[in-house]
């Protein structure tokens, strides 16, 4: 007997391997995700969010403009909030400077991470989330990545219609084919459902980014969907896989997800890749309760030979 109603997965049009290079960019489902890709794969293979959280689908967008052109923004997108302390609109709360100097170092350093690996990328993942944003009261033009807790007065609610998502991303997609023509795109929707726009209008977001993505996919051969809306939505479909605030998914869900995410797109070689450095990874985390005994200093030596294979026969540290 079956007690859930699993997702079925269409063959994965590619295949990561040790050597791969992976850019994620998008909501706090991402963020998650891309935790897990940051430990599979070696030092500096992933990068996730080079801006932080991104949520809207409009903000996603004009971050990938930024890094296929690899220009800062100007200065105009930086502000000092009411503790003092620098910001910029473009960005998460993460980008935190004591000075508009220090602020812009921190853009601009990640700024030309994010197009690197853009620039050298295989696989590039870009969970959506909403369609609801918030433009600037002052300067309607500019669609802020985060509100930074500053008053409500200061922003204009909007809501992207279909349409304009659709204008907007074929011709992201377009600059980024003339600059990666070959690059492997995989778009998933964030599972976090919006309550404080009521349920109603999260589910009508979410069909807007379901069509959104279904229309780009087809007609852009080397776009893809994976289905994590719909493994925790339908596969596992019980409130005992969320967080307390019954909106985010629980570390579980995550875990499961990426487990079928990682089912889904990992050559054998990586498997085996990960599975050894995680079990590295867990010996150098080890707190000895003796560390002056004669089994523990047999153990670090046991480690450290371990190491040394893992460097030889993978060609990178596992630490």
């Amino acid at each position: 007997m079956q007690f859930t109603t699993p997702v079925l997965l269409d063959a994965a049009p590619f295949r990561l391997t040790p050597s791969s290079r992976v850019l994620l960019i998008g909501s706090c489902f991402a963020e998650e995700v891309g935790r897990h890709m940051t430990d599979a794969l070696p030092q500096g293979h992933a990068l996730v969010n080079p801006s932080g959280v991104l949520y809207n689908a409009r903000s996603i967008a004009l971050l990938l403009r930024t890094l296929l052109r690899c220009s800062p923004p100007s200065d105009d997108f930086l502000f000092q909030g009411h503790d003092g302390l620098w910001r910029s609109w473009l960005h998460s709360g993460a980008f935190v400077g004591d000075t508009r100097a220090q602020c812009r170092t921190l853009v601009t350093d990640h700024l030309h991470a994010g197009a690197e690996m853009l620039a050298q990328a295989d696989v590039l993942f870009l969970t959506f989330s909403t369609t609801h944003l918030y433009r600037l009261a002052e300067r309607p033009d500019v669609v802020v990545a985060n509100c930074h807790k500053a008053s409500a007065d200061t922003f204009v609610e909007d809501n992207d219609s279909l349409a304009a998502l659709l204008d907007l991303w074929r011709s992201t997609l377009e600059l980024l084919r003339a600059h990666r023509p070959d690059l492997r795109v995989i778009f998933t929707l964030s599972p976090y459902r919006y309550r404080k726009y009521g349920l109603h209008t999260s589910q009508v977001d979410k069909a807007k980014l379901f069509l959104l993505i279904d229309a780009l996919t087809a007609t852009d051969v080397h776009s893809s969907y994976f289905p994590a809306y719909e493994i925790l939505m339908d596969e596992l479909r019980d409130y005992r896989f969320y967080k307390p605030d019954m909106l985010h998914p629980s570390e579980q869900a995550v875990h499961y997800i990426w487990e079928r995410l990682r089912d889904w797109c990992f050559s054998p070689a990586l498997l085996e890749f990960e599975c050894e450095r995680a079990a590295l990874r867990r010996e150098a985390a080890h707190r000895p309760l003796h560390p002056d005994s004669d089994a523990h200093r047999t153990f670090e030596q046991k480690h450290r030979e371990r190491l040394q294979l893992f460097r030889q026969k993978w060609g990178t540290a596992a630490i």
